[in-house]
């Protein structure tokens, strides 16, 4: 079990509870803002993850208290189908308890989708405050359970975080905030410079996890046809698989993909990216063609760090650049005009190091704290101050 949180007035405890068991992007967001707001000593968080999480080596050693609870997300299993609504129900009492042993005042739900906070806010008899995050396109989602959970977020949330305008437009309540999400921190490497390299090869790297619909295979398409044109290009695919086996599946049809069109020697294959930054900077360019994102913390990274992108107008993508300014913005599923902005991006260094500092700028007002975390923190004192529903 965790330490104990000690809660006053003036320093308040927020619970967020996560339904990540890996090291998600959703994770590492919400761990971008609660950071400098608990080191601004004004608040106190604690994380609920699921049983086993993969997610707790990192907050612990974040410094954050952190509780598990058996999590069961609605799937085709039928076990799962089964077992989520006791469950929902048992673990809504847990949370309910946890919230009163840790004193908490709000609990956050980093998931939409989650919804064992409105059962611990009905078990405090209203006292608990909940806020809901929505990191992902609804729009995308099988309409009937999303119009539900919107249902649900817009009548027993204080407050529903979008992290987009993208998002936002799902939502009509007057309870939905726009609140997008903290810039990664202080940078550890030195600003890249990208200069030619010995080889003349330019290095992309394609950086999600091994899900379906993260775009890893359109990405592969579109390479295949560039590398028809320019035999310089190289591309590393990094990510996890969450160890899903439905996950090991894709990569490995990535990879059979790949050694069948002959690109085995120049496409690579790789895990999970502990140093991201590191990442990002020793790539030429960053590719992100998902096929639904709502922010893309991925892109954010790729523009804060200083490596050109060029990004599928998939959602929230569009809201984090200025196409032809600071990075390419190419349609959704549309492998030859990926293919024709790797071609153009890769065959010209000019451009690329006009990019650069039009994407830095860009990200760090835009994303400046007084839009993200500050904002957070302003919504949080809304709720406690008795303006939520």
């Amino acid at each position: 079990m965790a330490t104990s949180l000690k809660t006053t007035p003036a320093r308040p405890v927020v619970l967020v509870v996560d339904n990540s068991r890996a090291v998600t992007g959703a994770l590492n967001a919400m761990r971008h803002a609660t950071g400098p707001l608990q080191a601004s000593g004004q608040w106190q968080f604690a994380y609920v993850l699921p049983t086993g999480s993969a997610g707790r080596a990192v907050l612990a050693a974040d410094g954050y208290p952190v509780y598990e609870l058996p999590f069961v997300e609605i799937s085709r299993r039928k076990l799962d189908l089964l077992l989520y609504g006791p469950m929902l129900l048992l673990n809504g009492w847990r949370l309910h308890r946890l919230a009163r042993r840790a004193g908490a005042s709000i609990v956050h739900l980093n998931d939409f989708y989650n919804l064992t906070g409105y059962v611990a806010r009905l078990l405090s008899l209203g006292r608990l405050r909940v806020v809901t995050h929505v990191r992902f396109l609804p729009q995308s989602l099988v309409q009937p359970l999303a119009r539900t959970w919107r249902w649900l977020a817009e009548r027993a949330a204080s407050r529903v975080v979008c992290v987009s305008q993208a998002v936002g437009r799902y939502f009509g309540a007057p309870t939905v905030r726009v609140v997008y999400d903290p810039l990664p921190g202080p940078e550890r490497h030195a600003v890249p410079t990208h200069p030619p390299r010995p080889d003349g090869t330019v290095q992309l790297l394609y950086l999600s996890n091994y899900i379906q619909g993260k775009g890893q295979d359109l990405a592969l398409k579109a390479f295949q046809q560039a590398y028809a044109q320019d035999n310089r290009l190289r591309l590393r695919f990094a990510g996890g698989d969450m160890g899903l086996a439905k996950n090991q599946e894709f990569r490995q049809q990535l990879e059979a993909a790949a050694a069948q069109a002959g690109l085995g020697d120049v496409v690579q294959f790789g895990g999970f990216v502990t140093d991201t930054e590191a990442a990002i900077k020793a790539a030429d360019i960053v590719l992100n063609f998902s096929e639904s994102e709502s922010f893309s913390l991925t892109c954010l990274d790729a523009l804060f760090f200083g490596t050109p992108l060029i990004a599928s107008d998939c959602g929230g993508p569009a809201e984090l650049f200025e196409h032809g300014r600071s990075g390419l913005l190419v349609p959704n599923r549309d492998v030859p005009a990926m293919s024709a902005a790797i071609v153009r991006l890769a065959g010209s260094a000019e451009l690329r190091q006009q990019f650069v500092p039009v994407g830095r700028a860009y990200v760090r007002q835009k994303f400046a704290p007084a839009h993200t975390y500050q904002a957070l923190a302003a919504l949080y004192r809304q709720v406690l101050g008795g303006g939520g529903a």
